[in-house]
């Protein structure tokens, strides 16, 4: 396939070979595709467009673009996978978007460093429209010549936007 310019792969590390296989065989041969012969261009495909996994997915985005981006120095800014407004955080309830950015940030600027140790998601539930996935962090704080070491379990809630197939984030608790 990639001698004619066309190439795939897949992100969940839940799909078998087989799988990825039968998705080659029975879907990727079956897609209209432009003949768009350009020297060096390659056509991708990825297996989790065609079918999410929203137990890997939920996980990346929980781990990686929510309590990482919670947990580590750099400001708060982006948030795509999170809905607009009625978000919890901790014992904050029914926030905007921009009042977690401000919560999130008051708390980093009361450190001059914050080192993420580890950040791991230990299990992700998914039922029809809500899913859960939970996990346990560990950072190390310092401010001036003192550091400390904070621990404990999250977990992060999604809801799933029915109209766009698009999981969101709507409750985040960090222990």
């Amino acid at each position: 396939m990639e001698n004619y310019g066309v190439s795939h792969g897949v992100c969940s590390p839940n799909i078998s070979v087989r799988e990825l296989y039968r998705f080659t065989i029975e879907d990727l041969f079956e897609e209209d595709v432009k003949d768009m012969t350009i020297p060096g261009m390659m056509t991708y495909f990825t297996y989790d467009e065609f079918y999410p996994d929203p137990f890997f997915d939920n996980a990346q985005a929980a781990t990686e673009d929510c309590i990482k981006c919670i947990l580590q120095k750099m400001p708060l800014g982006w948030m795509p996978y999170y809905r607009k407004e009625n978000l919890r955080l901790n014992s904050h309830d029914q926030i905007t978007e921009e009042e977690l950015k401000n919560l999130v940030n008051r708390f980093k600027a009361g450190y001059d460093n914050l080192e993420v140790i580890e950040i791991k998601d230990t299990s992700c539930t998914v039922n029809e429209n809500q899913s859960r996935v939970n996990g346990i962090y560990n950072i190390c704080a310092s401010s001036g010549n003192e550091a400390i070491h904070i621990s404990g379990n999250w977990y992060v809630d999604f809801e799933k936007d029915e109209d766009f197939g698009y999981w969101y984030i709507y409750s985040v608790e960090i222990e």
